[in-house]
């Protein structure tokens, strides 16, 4: 059960995910870990107890980066105003790479979370807005 989230509202978000082709994986969540919509490849439980941590610690987040599904994303761009983190896998080559982007937005109930990855050709420059008006159409109106 998602507290505070009306069932048809995560039906909704789910679909809406579901409809995002140029993402690989995503996983919406709050502030206890409690995922309410995914999409592509599983975010695992203990990766997002990490991940819901981002924003404590800019040092820390820069020095380790972001793990995901055993995979090192290098943090590139940490915005605590704006509740965005981005950046990508270490590789030669940019077309290699995966990007990954964190979104936090306020929600009555505390914090609600974002987290997808994508692929060349897919940019953070594209990637990033993306997913903010993601999180302003289907999670926080």
């Amino acid at each position: 059960s998602s507290h505070g989230c009306p069932r048809s509202r995560v039906v909704e978000m789910q679909q809406a995910l579901a409809a995002q082709t140029e993402w690989t994986r995503a996983a919406i969540f709050d502030d206890t870990c409690t995922v309410q919509a995914t999409a592509g490849t599983q975010v695992s439980p203990a990766d997002l107890q990490v991940i819901a941590t981002a924003f404590n610690d800019k040092d820390t987040t820069f020095g380790n980066g972001i793990n995901i599904a055993g995979a090192n994303y290098e943090v590139h761009r940490f915005y605590e105003e704006d509740g965005l983190i981005y950046g990508r896998t270490h590789s030669v080559d940019p077309r290699e790479g995966e990007g990954f982007c964190l979104a936090r937005a306020k929600v009555t109930a505390g914090n609600v979370y974002a987290i997808i990855t994508y692929k060349f050709p897919v940019l953070s420059a594209k990637a990033v807005p993306d997913l903010q008006n993601f999180i302003k159409q289907h999670v926080t109106n």
